[in-house]
């Protein structure tokens, strides 16, 4: 993945987890904000209500109507009013009820909130008003809001710093693997096109030469024709890992018809081969799958062994281990030596497609097998742990 495709995705990431956010914190502050404002409204709806009972009770209970004003008492911000239409008096307390029409129930007069009711006592009919004044409400309100409003702001640029971040912890896989997926192709390209111009070479040579004395010629292109068609099967069969029938295998009866066809080569270097059975391996594995992951490993111990040399296969209930003498792998080398087309200093005059171990690694992954490389003044091993 090219560097402005991946800030551009990053990008796109951010945003949408940003405006995803913040419509979420929007939508939480305005119901906070709704229910907290009707809650208020509500208690303050409730207790004038009360208030105004209690002073309809004072009333009926009372032989002077004056002397109910004196005994009432009220909040902060808080008023109430009387009025007697047989007598045409009005009794009020902190505010006079300037009201063009009676009215029952909870109504809003300018900035206030009044709730009223009537009472009849004695043939007389009794209108009690009691109100509040919202405005020190509205004051608490606005603060809430705008402090709901800086939360959101505050919050959602918090998320868009930190989803920046993360996604590029989101996208790394990814990019990752378009890395390696670039790189693939590169060395895909470049391995391909060094023996294509090594044919091309030769069969110029080869009508130069009008086709005589060309033996040399055509051995060097069977070889970079076969070398190619190596390459090429190695890449179809990475491609298709996982793809086949698993099956319970007996891994030892395995290793041991691998052997056998591998003799030729081991007989060749008069290699010592020592195979210790601790107990029998049975793997649930496609078998095409497990014969490519312990033939490329022998392939290995064989190709990379000394004159003479030895290879050592143990196999016991929790894994497979093979050793051999031979090119020991650096150190330096561990970390990349599964990686495709890696070829240490011991492989580079070997003429190999540098996807063995890949291949190997990859089997090994997708059916949860952990492989492990170490490496001593004597020997490499390579486990296989089940």
């Amino acid at each position: 993945m090219k560097f402005d495709e991946f800030s551009k995705a990053r990008l796109k990431i951010t945003v949408i987890i940003s405006l995803i956010s913040t419509i979420i914190l929007s939508a939480f502050g305005g119901t906070v904000y709704y229910f907290y404002k009707e809650q208020t409204v509500l208690e303050i709806s409730d207790e004038l209500k009360s208030i105004a009972f209690d002073i309809a009770r004072k009333i009926e209970n009372s032989k002077f109507d004056w002397v109910v004003m004196n005994s009432i008492h009220l909040p902060e911000n808080t008023y109430a009013c009387i009025y007697n239409y047989s007598t045409g008096m009005l009794f009020y307390k902190n505010k006079v009820c300037d009201f063009n029409e009676a009215f029952t129930g909870f109504k809003v007069i300018e900035n206030d909130v009044v709730f009223g009711m009537k009472i009849t006592k004695n043939f007389d009919h009794y209108h009690i008003y009691v109100g509040r004044s919202l405005i020190p409400v509205m004051v608490n309100l606005n603060k809430l809001k705008l402090i709901l409003l800086y939360s959101v702001f505050a919050v959602s640029g918090m998320i868009l710093v930190f989803s920046y971040f993360i996604s590029k912890k989101i996208l790394k896989p990814i990019k990752v693997a378009m890395d390696k997926q670039e790189q693939f192709i590169q060395n895909v390209s470049h391995d391909l096109k060094t023996p294509l111009s090594i044919i091309s070479s030769n069969l110029y040579l080869m009508k130069q030469k009008n086709f005589q004395n060309i033996d040399k010629n055509l051995s060097t292109v069977e070889k970079n024709i076969n070398y190619m068609k190596s390459m090429i099967s190695d890449m179809l069969f990475s491609a298709k890992i996982g793809t086949g029938k698993k099956e319970k295998i007996n891994v030892n009866n395995l290793i041991k018809q691998l052997l056998e066809e591998f003799s030729p080569q081991i007989k060749e270097k008069n290699i010592k081969v020592n195979l210790i059975e601790k107990s029998q391996l049975t793997l649930n594995i496609n078998n095409e799958d497990l014969r490519k992951l312990l033939s490329n490993l022998l392939e290995n111990a064989i190709k990379y062994n000394f004159e003479n040399g030895f290879i050592e296969i143990t196999i016991d209930k929790s894994g497979i281990s093979i050793k051999n003498s031979g090119n020991l792998i650096k150190e330096e080398e561990k970390e990349k030596i599964f990686e495709r087309f890696y070829r240490g200093d011991s492989a580079r005059s070997t003429k190999g497609t540098g996807l063995g171990l890949a291949i190997v690694n990859d089997i090994a992954k997708h059916y949860g097998l952990k492989i492990k490389l170490n490496t001593t003044k004597e020997y490499n091993e390579f486990i296989i742990k089940v």
